[in-house]
């Protein structure tokens, strides 16, 4: 009989970490070690992909009957930045078509660089740090590293938005340089005015993160 990969045998790595982030503490180890002993069970009598399969259903179940308690902050969050972008959507839908809000060359001249500038003011691990944070809920961190994360989305938020009003500015001049021709002003208008949409969102978003975090910090 061929014997079983070991590593094959570990359960999938992302249903187990997606059940610790969300189980109690008190209950990780023991809710992940009976998991485990049925998936290697399963696993065992040939049934891989069941197994994976089973495992998954499991730990989706798991995790969201607890997330909302364990969790809650973390997930009003997400749901409230999907709240925003819905009804932004929704707002662009009712006013004519999606598509005329999204312009490649103004997201390029906001997003990529206001993330240069918060890794530049800030590091790479900072970034890391904040974003991870942010992301767990993390209530154990010391007050410095709150500090830190913070001004990680005031830097990104900020840029972004002052990149915006600088190119939009920056339109403006253009368009003021070619006023003898109006035939596409208002396309060149509404073009220019989109790097400012797109740094007041990004400004949004963050300030609501630095909330978050500020929160996180109190607690």
């Amino acid at each position: 009989m061929k014997a079983l990969n070991p590593v094959m045998l570990q359960p999938p790595k992302m249903a187990s970490k997606f059940l610790s982030w969300a189980l109690p503490q008190s209950l990780v180890e023991p809710i992940l070690g009976d998991l485990s002993e049925e998936y290697l069970a399963r696993y065992s009598n040939r049934h891989p992909i069941q197994a994976k399969v089973w495992y998954w259903r499991q730990a989706i179940k798991s995790g969201i009957q607890f997330m909302f308690k364990t969790q809650r902050g973390f997930v009003m969050f997400i749901f409230s930045i999907l709240l925003f972008l819905g009804l932004t959507c929704l707002a662009m839908a009712l006013g004519g078509s999606v598509g005329m809000y999204a312009d490649i060359a103004s997201i390029l001249v906001v997003f990529p660089p206001a993330i240069a500038f918060a890794y530049a003011s800030t590091s790479a691990q900072d970034v890391s740090r904040a974003f991870a944070i942010l992301l767990a809920s993390d209530t154990s961190q010391n007050e410095q590293d709150y500090k830190v994360s913070r001004r990680v989305f005031s830097v990104l938020g900020n840029s972004g938005l002052m990149l915006g009003i600088f190119m939009t500015l920056i339109g403006w001049v253009a368009m003021g340089s070619n006023m003898e021709d109006m035939t596409h002003f208002g396309t060149a208008f509404a073009v220019s005015i989109l790097t400012l949409v797109y740094g007041l969102g990004l400004k949004m978003m963050c300030y609501v993160a630095e909330q978050k975090l500020q929160a996180l910090s109190e607690c």
